[in-house]
């Protein structure tokens, strides 16, 4: 059963999303693949690539709190 967007962004670590990133991006780069199986890679990828940009925002936010605290000592 395919996850929703919601539930790939939840449940998924950046580093399983990431990875499964990497898996699809190695069999586009070495298979010859139809246009329609292209599109079921977009697909597939949206979600992932949404977690992936959600996650590192959040580490981000992190990262400056954590700055700002120094900063303030």
């Amino acid at each position: 059963m395919k996850k929703t967007d919601t539930q790939a962004t939840t449940n998924t670590s950046f580093d399983q999303s990431f990875a499964e990133l990497e898996r699809i991006n190695k069999e586009l780069e070495n298979t010859e693949i139809s246009v329609d199986l292209m599109s079921d890679y977009a697909k597939e990828c949206l979600p992932l690539v949404r977690t992936c940009k959600e996650k590192l925002s959040l580490t981000q936010k992190d990262v400056d709190l954590l700055m700002k605290e120094l900063e303030n000592e």
